[in-house]
């Protein structure tokens, strides 16, 4: 039995589904913390009534959002709720979907990066179907909770789940380029290995400054 347990830890672990499962809760907990607690932000004193973290840069400012990251909007908040639900939906069920048929061959970082998405996506999916507009208690709006400011950057706010998907996004770019640059090292030392060191290639100029050189040589002897 505590053999099984400890595989199943492992397995879990390795398997990087807690990461998803954390930034998930987490993401849930933060909302609920900062809707129950608006109004002690409001009177925080900081940018647009928020609190300041890191004066200049960073703040906590409690908006809801009917519109997806960066102010993407359809025009309609009843439209942006059913067509953003609909495609994280959709976006959560193909990568389990593909993870279910690659599982064994796809690389631990890009499960970690797999689950960061599938949280992203189904945490604001969560605002966008099951809270209310009392509940959420925003003049009559529906959306996503949104309250970590980075002012110091741009006038987007951000959740626990938009950080994620955007981290997410970040960290699979780095890991294209840098195993890119890595498969060309590699081809580029296979073809050495198998033609031996490649020639540099020589100028116009330094063919004819070789040539001059030969032709002078010639001469002296």
């Amino acid at each position: 039995m505590k053999e099984k347990l400890k595989k199943g830890l492992k397995w879990f672990y390795e398997s990087n589904i807690w990461i998803g499962l954390l930034l998930l809760i987490g993401d849930i907990i933060s909302k609920n913390l900062i809707v129950k607690y608006k109004d002690n932000i409001f009177a925080g004193g900081g940018r647009n009534g928020g609190i300041d973290i890191i004066p200049g840069f960073l703040g906590i400012n409690y908006l809801i959002n009917e519109n997806v990251a960066f102010g993407v909007s359809l025009g309609s908040p009843l439209a942006n709720k059913i067509v953003f639900s609909i495609f994280a939906i959709i976006i959560s069920a193909a990568i389990i979907v593909y993870l279910v048929f690659k599982w064994k061959k796809t690389r631990r970082l890009y499960k970690a990066i797999a689950f960061m998405v599938i949280a992203g996506a189904i945490g604001n999916c969560i605002d966008r179907l099951f809270y209310s507009a009392s509940y959420l208690d925003m003049g009559g709006k529906q959306g996503v909770v949104d309250w970590i400011d980075f002012y110091g950057i741009w006038s987007f706010n951000f959740n626990v789940a938009d950080c994620a998907v955007v981290i997410a996004a970040i960290m699979l770019l780095v890991v294209i380029i840098v195993d890119a640059i890595k498969e060309s090292i590699a081809n580029a030392k296979k073809m050495e290995k198998e033609t031996g060191p490649v020639e540099k290639v020589k100028s116009r100029t330094e063919i004819e400054t070789q040539e001059l050189r030969e032709k002078d040589s010639n001469k002296n002897e």
